[in-house]
């Protein structure tokens, strides 16, 4: 169960870093969510309330099984990091859709 903890928070400090580094990586739907959020703040600062700041903790996203079996299997055999994501890149081709594509 601890690698697994520490595989989850391993792969959110990945798609943290690639967020930051390339704002393009990031999904329509993080987007939108974080627009409505700004919304419903500057319509609470209005009203003279605040917006749980729960809200605005990072979403939690889905890793496959397999991405976290081969991180905890990188963990275990010493493998480098740099290694281990250029592979599971070459492995795991992710782009968002746009709506209607499917």
């Amino acid at each position: 169960m601890h690698l697994t903890a520490i595989t989850y928070n391993l792969m959110r400090v990945v798609e943290e870093v690639s967020k930051a580094q390339n704002p393009d990586l990031i999904h329509p739907s993080d987007k939108k969510h974080t627009q409505s959020l700004e919304k419903r703040q500057q319509a609470a600062r209005k009203k003279g309330r605040v917006v749980n700041p729960l809200f605005f903790q990072a979403r939690i996203v889905h890793i496959s099984s397999y991405t976290i079996r081969a991180f905890q299997n990188a963990i275990i055999t010493g493998k480098s990091l740099s290694s281990f994501v250029s592979a599971l890149a070459a492995r795991l081709v992710s782009r968002p859709c746009r709506i209607g594509e499917h």
